[in-house]
């Protein structure tokens, strides 16, 4: 994608995030980003892979704990690949590759689905949602021969019938579009989702407890994330990445397990 696309693309979504939010209705931008793309998926800023390259800022190497530095994090059409990644490193999933068991796993804003696809691939029955719309309609067109189910709804109204009911609940660049209240109440809503010894995945934006982001996204801090044991989870992974933009944005990939 050219620079010029990607600014473009980004000037969208600043724009109508503002726009919205001063209507207060700030979670209506994302069904009018997708409708304004009109098809084009190089103008949604998300939904992307990025490609590990070499190590970020004081980062050793690329073992777990450590940081990574992420290139080409525009690249449009694939999963994002710390979903990859962490794909072929669950464990949960190798335990039971063997059993006549599928798990279930649940896209949260699944966009363009391409994380619901690669979640599809790993072996999982998928069920990917979006608060847009025309984004899952979309997104079902493009894995139109995949038995993923796609379907609309809000992170902060969800089904009852979804309570516990996910082995993996796996959440990319969501939670940071959102604030204050509404931001609790989505971290929340997630850990109801996860069945029992189940996994919640969330990759995000980050940044550190003493930092203050100049401009939207507002990154996830780590004693956000640490908060989710006290929904009885347990952190089983965690790891920093930087991707390749000047300055270069820090990232998490957090797996807890529901005990």
């Amino acid at each position: 994608m050219s620079d010029d696309k990607r600014k473009e693309a980004r000037r969208r979504a600043d724009r109508m995030r503002a726009e919205f939010k001063e209507k207060q209705k700030p979670l209506d931008w994302f069904e009018a980003l997708y409708q304004e793309a009109d098809g084009d998926p190089g103008l949604i800023p998300w939904g992307g892979s990025a490609e590990v390259g070499s190590p970020g800022p004081g980062s050793p190497g690329q073992e777990e704990g450590q940081n990574t530095k992420i290139q080409n994090p525009w690249a449009h059409g694939q999963a994002r690949l710390p979903l990859i990644e962490w794909l072929d490193r669950d464990e949960q999933k190798k335990e039971l590759s063997t059993a006549a068991i599928q798990l279930k796993a649940l896209d949260v804003g699944c966009g363009l689905g391409h994380n619901a696809v690669a979640l599809y691939k790993a072996g999982y029955q998928v069920t990917a949602f979006d608060i847009s719309e025309t984004a899952v309609k979309w997104a079902a067109r493009n894995a139109a021969q995949l038995p993923i189910e796609w379907t609309t709804q809000n992170l902060l109204n969800l089904p009852e019938d979804w309570s516990e009911k996910f082995d993996l609940v796996s959440e990319t660049f969501t939670i940071q579009a959102l604030y204050g209240a509404e931001r609790e109440m989505a971290i929340k809503s997630l850990t109801k989702l996860v069945a029992p010894k189940g996994k919640l995945l969330i990759i995000c934006r980050g940044r550190r407890d003493d930092t203050i982001p100049k401009s939207p996204p507002l990154p996830l801090m780590p004693s956000e994330l640490d908060q989710i044991e006290n929904f009885g989870f347990v952190s089983t992974f965690r790891k920093d990445y930087f991707d390749n933009k000047t300055p270069s944005n820090l990232h998490f990939v957090a797996e807890f397990t529901k005990v």
